[in-house]
């Protein structure tokens, strides 16, 4: 492997667990989308409980059921990690929708606990990921650290919260024992490529009374003033905007 490829593969963040199951809805249908959203849902969720972890040298892991029986071994591909657990299509339509998840779950930590053994990962954060998603009840939200206003007496957080369609990122303002939430955006959920994930990474005050969100290096801003009781700017993302 050339040089430069082998540091990007090094180098590159963990951005997804992908499963990759059977099933019988043709590509496009209600129900194929539903089930992907789903499985998809549940992966984000858990993804973001490893709060930033990287397996080492791996960017990505894939789990294929279809080739449950075929391949005799897991394999790596540069940077990403394919596995093939069990999964059965019928067992997954005959839950209910906690059912689902807790299926799909189930099959994510089976993957992520062999590969942590035969790759020497850190264990331990898959084992936390599960049970806090468990603990959740897959309640997708998370409440990112909170930020103080420059004079000391405000504070700033922003919260992500999820269904299977959609994304919705708010500001939480904290003033003596007051709290405020106000929406900033909502849009398509794009799961661990989604862009809210890039927007909470750049949080501030722009003074006392301001706080939001912005791309780093990109004009699409939205902050919020309780002075003015108004949003700053607009985050205006096209729908099918992907922007990873």
């Amino acid at each position: 492997m050339p040089c430069s490829l082998a540091v990007i593969f090094m180098g590159a963040p963990f951005s997804d667990i992908t499963l990759y199951t059977p099933t019988p809805h043709k590509v496009g249908t209600p129900e194929y989308i539903e089930d992907t959203s789903l499985t998809n849902f549940v992966s984000d969720l858990y993804v973001q409980k490893m709060y930033g972890y990287k397996p080492s040298k791996t960017s990505r892991i894939t789990i294929q059921p279809a080739y449950h029986g075929i391949w005799d071994r897991t394999w790596k591909t540069g940077s990403i990690v394919a596995i093939a657990p069990f999964y059965s299509h019928d067992k997954f339509a005959s839950l209910d929708k906690n059912g689902k998840y807790k299926y799909i779950l189930d099959i994510i930590q089976v993957a992520t606990l062999q590969l942590s053994e035969e790759y020497h990962w850190d264990k331990t954060v898959f084992q936390k990921a599960y049970k806090e998603v468990i603990e959740s009840d897959f309640e997708f939200k998370i409440t990112y650290p909170p930020k103080m206003s420059r004079d000391k007496k405000k504070v700033g957080q922003v919260v992500i919260e999820k269904t299977e369609k959609r994304t919705i990122l708010s500001l939480l303002f904290t003033i003596d024992d007051h709290t405020k939430k106000v929406k900033l955006f909502e849009n398509t959920n794009w799961f661990w490529y989604d862009v809210a994930y890039k927007l909470v990474k750049n949080s501030k005050w722009l003074d006392n009374n301001s706080f939001g969100v912005h791309l780093k290096n990109n004009e699409k801003f939205a902050y919020y003033s309780l002075l003015d009781d108004v949003i700053i700017g607009k985050l205006d993302f096209e729908e099918n905007e992907f922007t990873f």
